[in-house]
């Protein structure tokens, strides 16, 4: 008798456990944001923020063999030499997932994710993947949109965790997200909202670091030197900074280019005043991020207004004002620029504070305007990106390589030719060489694939326009 009231003492005990554990789980206090975690905890579950490299789908892929790189669907391989290409039997397939040793591909029917062994066999890991995909070197990362839902696996396709987010990624206007170290970033663009950078912060139950929920904050990304207007969003909130250096360089170039930029050219700019200097709500469509920062190519816009513009704009008695004279006493001009964000300051970053960026020296459109940048690449401390024009008779491409260190940018390749085919393009890196791909934009498929040197020289047709392996220099 003894030992069943035992016996039903440990079963009572154990099952007020788990219901407390349960009911805990439902309270936001006991999630900790992963910051406030001591460093040898993080560590055990990420890279150091300085190394922390984040990789998403794509066509080109290292390894210690040579090289895999896709043909529409066809999987092909280089040799380490550069020298050989022949098909790898893998075919059916939509994406390469590179991940330093591990290859991993999407097919192109059921969006499976499969790892390929070292026999060259095939494994599905996951079923059914995402809209997006993301792998650092220990996790995959499946994003779907329908539930605005983020899943995390390991490297064998076993689910870690499944948890909504707030800033799930768009499916239009501005596609582009990242997901480093479990946080999730992207602009905000939804109407009505402050201007900003919205981070998902993963809080982890104190009981299990793999039961995660998100909580967002948002890093503020505009810059005011002058009280803004009344129909600003940000009027309620906004904290004035001086008229710095940093702000004046930049109120000069837009000044000096003002033929340039579409919104400038027809206006006197000497009746405006600088109000603030911020990114633009538009999303990027690409993030990158490498080596512990994260990369991408954004509208900057500086808001104008008119010095006596009190006296220029008339209110109803409702306190209503006429669009018209809103267009015409303040506007916003737009530079597209490379930014450089620390993930270390996005985790750090408190709710509402700014957020910290680098502006490199990438082309500026439409400063520099004949170099609109389309896509981009970093890769070994350089910025491969991609200018496209088309126009009715002539399509050109250049190809851009930035030092990062140095800040210099060169055109290492280019271009020009008179066509019917008008096509997009793609870029992608190996360890030495770069990857042009070109695209048809009325098929979808692959055009051409061109590859060169990391400096430019060299260019090969590696594949032409009917799927054959050509491997020989272009003219």
């Amino acid at each position: 008798m003894e030992a069943i009231n035992m016996k039903k003492k440990w079963i009572i005990c154990v099952s007020i456990i788990a219901i407390a554990y349960f009911v805990l789980s439902l309270c936001d206090f006991m999630y900790i944001p992963a910051d406030k975690y001591p460093n040898i905890i993080r560590k055990m579950f990420f890279h150091d923020n300085e190394k922390v490299t984040v990789r998403s789908i794509g066509k080109v892929f290292q390894t210690k063999e040579g090289i895999y790189f896709l043909y529409n669907d066809r999987l092909m391989y280089m040799n380490s030499y550069g020298a050989e290409v022949k098909e790898a039997g893998l075919k059916q397939i939509a994406w390469i997932i590179p991940d330093n040793s591990n290859v991993f591909f999407l097919d192109n029917s059921v969006y499976d994710i499969y790892k390929v062994k070292q026999n060259n066999e095939t494994k599905p890991i996951i079923k059914r993947s995402g809209d997006r995909i993301y792998i650092d070197g220990r996790y995959i990362y499946n994003y779907v949109y329908d539930n605005n839902t983020i899943s995390k696996y390991n490297l064998d396709g076993k689910k870690i965790y499944s948890s909504k987010m707030y800033y799930g990624q768009l499916m239009a206007g501005g596609v582009g997200g990242i997901i480093f170290n479990d946080y999730n970033m992207r602009m905000v663009k939804e109407e009505l909202s402050n201007y900003g950078m919205g981070v998902d912060v993963p809080c982890h139950y104190i009981f299990d670091w793999n039961r995660v929920k998100y909580m967002p904050k948002v890093l503020y990304t505009v810059h005011y030197y002058k009280q803004p207007s009344i129909w600003d969003y940000n009027n309620n909130f906004i904290k004035l900074e001086q008229y710095d250096e940093w702000a004046e360089g930049w109120d000069n170039k837009i000044r000096e280019n003002k033929n340039k930029l579409r919104d400038t050219e027809n206006r006197n700019m000497e009746d405006y005043e600088l109000v603030s200097i911020g990114l633009s709500k538009q999303n990027p469509d690409y993030y990158r991020a490498v080596d512990g920062y994260i990369y991408f190519y954004h509208a900057l816009e500086f808001c104008y207004r008119d010095k006596n513009y009190k006296n220029k704009i008339s209110f109803d008695s409702t306190g209503d004002f006429d669009e018209k004279d809103k267009t015409r006493v303040e506007f916003k001009a737009c530079v597209y620029v490379m930014f450089r964000v620390d993930v270390e300051n996005i985790e750090n970053a408190g709710d509402t504070s700014q957020l910290e960026y680098e502006i490199l020296d990438v082309p500026m459109y439409p400063i520099d305007t004949n170099d609109e940048i389309e896509v981009f690449e970093v890769n070994d401390n350089y910025i491969y990106s991609i200018s496209n024009v088309n126009n009715a008779t002539t399509k050109e491409i250049k190809v851009l390589v930035t030092d990062i260190e140095k800040g210099t940018t060169r055109n290492i390749y280019d271009c020009r030719e008179l066509s019917d085919d008008i096509y997009i393009p793609g870029i992608y890196c190996s360890d030495d060489y770069v990857f042009l791909y070109q695209y048809k934009i009325e098929e979808s498929t692959t055009l051409r694939i061109i590859r060169f040197n990391k400096d430019g020289s060299n260019p090969i047709l590696v594949m032409d326009e009917n799927g054959e392996v050509v491997m020989k220099p272009i003219q």
